[in-house]
């Protein structure tokens, strides 16, 4: 058995910096690890989650009755060229901040647009991450994951991703497999460089925040109806739409989770009132 935490406090796992506590944590060294702790969650009838970098999930303040096993030690890489391919094989704790400066070093391209968005490989292809044209799912060729109690590796044709959706619902995610392409490390660092002046400028990155907080659908595009119905800036508690980007609620002040989901009921209910549009939140929410 694994060593694990009784009511560890998730503020100091999330990215929004608030929310109470899990039940059970585990941060497993490795894969079969990883196993062993959702065995033994299975054993002992409790549920569990498994976290990333904690940058789209808040946790309730009356904490987490389940057990949490985050994924951020499990950073082994292998890289293979055939002619100008790479093929690049990621543990799902892996940081799309760590790969993106291997990338950079050794010169391969593609995932440029991802530099700056901190979460995990694992975290990202779950959703599907993207930005600026691109998702995560143009590089991927296979995904590992967990699925019934079975190790498989599913090729990228075997899996239904689509828009901020990965298609792996119920599975664990354990491993990627990505094809990037050569290119000059100066290029690919121009290019890192270029997206993420980009959103220094857009986003509010000097907050903890979760991201943005709904999911674009088609071309309802949240931020621009929050921005349009006058609610950046709008506060509650130690929680504020941000005024730099209205897709974003921000931890400006101590902020509490409630803080937080009482300015997203806030942000639903005004739009829905007004536009008749319901939104869909992107992050998740333990409870």
């Amino acid at each position: 058995m694994i060593p694990f935490k009784l009511y560890e406090p998730m503020k100091s796992h999330l990215s929004f910096n608030c929310g109470g506590t899990a039940k059970f944590y585990f941060e497993p060294q490795n894969i079969q690890e990883l196993l062993n702790a959702i065995n033994y969650c299975k054993q002992i009838k409790r549920k569990y989650f498994i976290l990333g970098n904690g940058t789209n999930v808040i946790c309730s303040d009356d904490g987490y009755t389940g057990a949490v096993i985050c994924t951020k030690k499990l950073q082994n890489i292998l890289l293979t060229k055939y002619n100008n391919s790479v093929f690049i094989n990621l543990e799902a704790g892996v940081s799309l901040f760590k790969l993106n400066r291997l990338l950079a070093d050794l010169g391969i391209e593609g995932l440029e647009w991802s530099y700056g968005i901190p979460g995990s490989v694992g975290g990202a292809v779950y959703m599907n991450a993207g930005a600026y044209g691109h998702d995560i799912f143009e590089f991927v060729d296979y995904v590992e994951v967990l699925s019934r109690g079975k190790v498989k590796r599913l090729k990228k044709e075997q899996i239904k991703f689509g828009y901020r959706s990965g298609g792996l619902k119920n599975k664990v995610i354990l491993k990627v497999g990505l094809k990037l392409v050569s290119n000059s490390p100066t290029n690919v660092k121009e290019m890192q460089d270029y997206y993420m002046s980009l959103r220094l400028q857009k986003q509010p990155l000097e907050y903890p925040s979760a991201g943005s907080v709904f999911k674009r659908k088609g071309e309802i595009i949240p931020a621009e109806i929050i921005d349009k119905l006058g609610l950046k800036g709008a506060i509650i508690g130690g929680a504020k739409v941000s005024e730099k980007h209205a897709g974003f609620i921000v931890n400006y002040n101590s902020a509490t989770t409630t803080d937080v989901l009482k300015l997203i009921e806030k942000v639903e209910s005004e739009v829905y009132n007004k536009t008749g549009i319901k939104l869909e939140r992107e992050i998740v929410l333990l409870k």
